[in-house]
């Protein structure tokens, strides 16, 4: 256990032997010394906790104890000041510039309640100086850090004040705009941002802003040296990224419109052989048929996700939502699954306990999603099983988790972080055989979100790959599932 050590500092041999036997009682560590550069050498060695600093006769003009501290490097040294009855004014003077506390003469009896008063509240001092440094040395770091960002970057106070702009900022904007509201000042607005004005808290959002450019900010409130609360905001230039939407999306666009008419011819015909209008198949036929019927749903399925992803990128997503069990959704989907496991010599399993409450959703985009995760696990898994199962979570509200297992190739590690990227596809020597466009997992990612749920995944290379996601339980008026 640590010992706290106490310095008296003055000339007063019966106020040092009476504060010496109430703080060894006590177990503290004690020095005395003279009230000169020697005895402030002297409780500097001894690395004291608090100074006890009878001014008895000093000069009503000289620097009180704190400065003289200061003065000799002691900066946060904790000082009580003892004192006479007539010193009352000296005492307020010392404790104006940063004195824990004072005592006055004669001390009583037994002085080590006030000592550990005045001890509690030097500490109390020492940690507010040290955090106070550790927010100054902090506002440095980062003005310095922000000083030298290619992106602009602005501090602003509770009222939108701009009390700072880094270099990029300025060649945005033009200098010595500080003062004026960043509203007016970056948007051209007469009121606050709606991002900004509705509360507390780190903050993302998309703006244009003077130059004709795109940005993308992200801001967290800080405190500066005073513990005055302000705002950091960092804007990231994606008028590149806007333009390739825009190129995305006239892609999809077109592309899906020019698809949908011949396979819809291709699924017409396909029903017209498969129901013997033009005469009956032959059992090799049948299977002929059957593989263009099944290559046609998965280019459906394509083209459905290059629609959805258009609706996605145009932010017009439209969910229809009902109540639903998992069990009636993944019947939506099965048949195919199956189908596209038995081709592959693959076992599919379905777990989905009879207890596991209904979902409030849209079904055919929950059932695109078990598709999409599904149908990757299937394509990239060459011997083993592919499960799917569907679990209840009772927290938040409850929620329900449909998990797809595979024992497939797996996804490498340096790829994983990127899968739900849009286009994004894994390239490897064991993936080059399977075609996709990279779209899938997308746009299952932001499917689930719609529906206030989680997506993601794990993977170890070489062993296979599982994909969990969530949805909220349904629940009727009285809240209960």
């Amino acid at each position: 256990m640590r010992k706290y050590r106490v310095a008296y500092l003055g000339s007063d041999s019966e106020a040092a032997l009476l504060i010496k036997g109430a703080l060894e009682r006590a177990g503290l560590e004690f020095v005395a010394a003279s009230r000169d550069s020697a005895g402030v050498k002297k409780i500097s060695d001894f690395d004291c906790d608090l100074v006890l600093w009878d001014l008895e006769d000093s000069n009503p003009n000289e620097p009180t104890p704190v400065a003289q501290l200061r003065k000799a490097g002691l900066e946060n040294m904790p000082v009580t000041v003892v004192v006479s009855k007539d010193q009352e004014e000296a005492a307020a003077k010392s404790l104006a510039e940063g004195a824990a506390d004072f005592l006055y003469k004669p001390l009583e009896k037994d002085p080590l309640p006030r000592i550990l008063t005045a001890l509690s509240t030097g500490q109390r001092q020492r940690r507010i100086a040290w955090s106070n440094r550790v927010i100054e040395d902090t506002g440095r770091q980062i003005r310095g850090i922000l000083a030298n960002m290619s992106d602009p970057a602005y501090v602003v106070n509770p009222e939108y004040q701009i009390l700072y702009m880094n270099r990029a900022a300025e060649e945005i904007f033009g200098e010595g705009l500080r003062g004026g509201t960043c509203y007016h000042v970056f948007h051209d607005r007469e009121e606050p941002c709606e991002v900004c004005a509705k509360g507390r808290g780190p903050s993302r959002w998309r703006a244009v802003l003077k130059n004709g450019k795109s940005y993308r900010f992200m801001s967290a409130e800080i405190r500066n040296s005073a513990g005055e609360l302000e705002r950091l905001a960092v804007a990231t230039d994606v008028t590149v990224d806007e333009e390739v939407r825009k190129i995305y999306k006239t892609f999809i666009s077109n592309v899906s419109h020019d698809l949908r008419t011949p396979l819809a011819a291709i699924d017409q015909y396909v029903d017209i052989l498969q129901d013997g209008l033009v005469g009956d198949l032959n059992e090799e036929q049948r299977r002929y048929v059957d593989v263009i019927k099944r290559s046609s749903f998965r280019l459906r399925n394509l083209i459905e996700n290059l629609i959805d992803a258009n609706k996605i990128l145009s932010g017009h997503l439209k969910l229809k939502m009902e109540k639903a069990g998992i069990g009636k959704i993944l019947e939506i989907v099965l048949g195919h699954l199956r189908a596209q496991a038995e081709d592959k010599g693959l076992e599919l399993k379905v777990t989905i306990p009879d207890n596991v409450p209904p979902v409030y959703a849209d079904k055919a985009l929950v059932a695109q999603v078990i598709a999409n995760i599904a149908g990757n696990s299937i394509k990239f898994t060459e011997q083993g099983t592919v499960q799917v199962r569907a679990g209840y979570i009772p927290r938040d509200e409850g929620r329900i988790i449909i998990s797809v297992e595979d024992t497939g190739i797996g996804i490498p590690k340096e790829d994983l972080g990127n899968i739900f990227e849009l286009f994004y596809r894994v390239e490897g020597d064991k993936v080059y055989v399977e075609e996709g466009a990279g779209l899938g997992l997308s746009i299952s990612r932001e499917i689930v979100r719609a529906h206030g749920g989680t997506l993601w995944a794990e993977s170890l290379e070489g062993m296979g790959s599982a994909f969990h996601f969530t949805l909220p339980v349904h629940k009727d008026e009285s809240g209960a599932h």
